[in-house]
């Protein structure tokens, strides 16, 4: 496992050692949570001898969009798909970087004020690499229904990334760890489950994948999207809809998905056990196709994957 203290990372436009990328404690993004994100992952194929990226132009299409609404213009205005790739694949191969990783990208207000407003300010771009193994269980997760309710769209726009809505993820993610519980579910103002703490939700009943819409104040997330096509790739019936919290009870799987999570099923929401307490078929099965593509094992999803060498 790399030690990404002694990496390069990308910072301020330019690469530096990690211990020259620093930040004023008079940062607005460090004051304010003024900040916007993506993360995206590289898996190793240790036979292929081959570091893949996975997705990096849709990460890129969704980041950009938060930028936009950050009105972060320096990043907005300098950075192309293919220059942002490029940088990636530069950061990786100057690290070189032959194991899983998860490179967390940062678009910032990079200005020393007191005032909390979005214009008016610069904006900078960072990059790190970080050895990242499982963000979550993925052999069977316990979660708890969170009393904390999901940051509405007129509030912080979940599909933004924002870095100050996260204090929404801590809050029901840290209940329901010290409940004793894996992770949380979160509902919205509706009382319609919705999310993970950080993640995309999914349940399966009577044989239907079903997923909250993206309207339904959730993350527009490329690991959702990519089990959706999964799914439907596999001839597996799907259904875009709200969850109310009562078919938990009923529901014969359900999942969580993310960029960190990658697909994570669940087996227990608070004293309910999910099916027969252990993973579903169709967990499984979306399960073990996930985790082949992004290791460049599946042909016809090659134009998902990145080769960095």
């Amino acid at each position: 496992m790399f030690d990404f203290r002694q990496c390069q990372v990308y910072f301020r436009d330019k690469f530096v050692p990690f211990s020259e990328a620093n930040v004023s404690i008079a940062n607005v993004a460090f004051l304010y949570g003024l900040g916007a994100f993506t993360g995206i992952r590289a898996h190793y194929n240790t036979t292929e001898k081959q570091l893949y990226l996975f997705r990096p132009a849709d990460h890129f299409k969704r980041f950009r969009h938060a930028c936009q609404l950050c009105m972060f213009n320096q990043f907005v205005q300098n950075y192309s798909v293919d220059r942002f790739i490029e940088v990636i694949v530069d950061l990786l191969r100057k690290n070189n970087i032959k194991q899983d990783a998860y490179l967390r990208v940062s678009a910032f207000v990079d200005d020393e004020s007191i005032g909390v407003q979005w214009n008016g300010y610069k904006d900078s771009l960072a990059i790190f690499a970080f050895p990242l193994g499982d963000y979550i269980p993925t052999t069977g997760m316990k979660c708890k229904i969170s009393s904390w309710r999901r940051v509405d769209d007129n509030a912080i726009p979940a599909r933004g990334k924002i870095n100050g809505a996260y204090a929404n993820t801590a809050f029901a993610k840290t209940e329901a760890v010290l409940a004793g519980y894996d992770e949380a579910l979160v509902m919205d103002h509706n009382g319609h489950v919705v999310e993970g703490s950080a993640e995309n939700f999914f349940i399966v009943r009577d044989g239907v994948i079903i997923t909250p819409p993206v309207s339904d104040n959730i993350l527009e997330g490329v690991t959702r999207k990519t089990i959706l096509q999964i799914a439907k790739d596999n001839n597996l019936p799907i259904q875009e809809r709200s969850v109310d919290r009562t078919e938990l009870a009923f529901a014969d799987e359900v999942f969580l998905t993310g960029t960190g999570a990658r697909v994570s099923p669940v087996i227990q929401v608070d004293q309910y056990i999910i099916g027969d307490g252990k993973i579903g078929p169709i967990s499984a099965i979306l399960q073990k196709i996930y985790s082949d593509l992004v290791y460049g094992e599946l042909k016809q999803y090659q134009e998902w994957v990145t080769p960095v060498y």
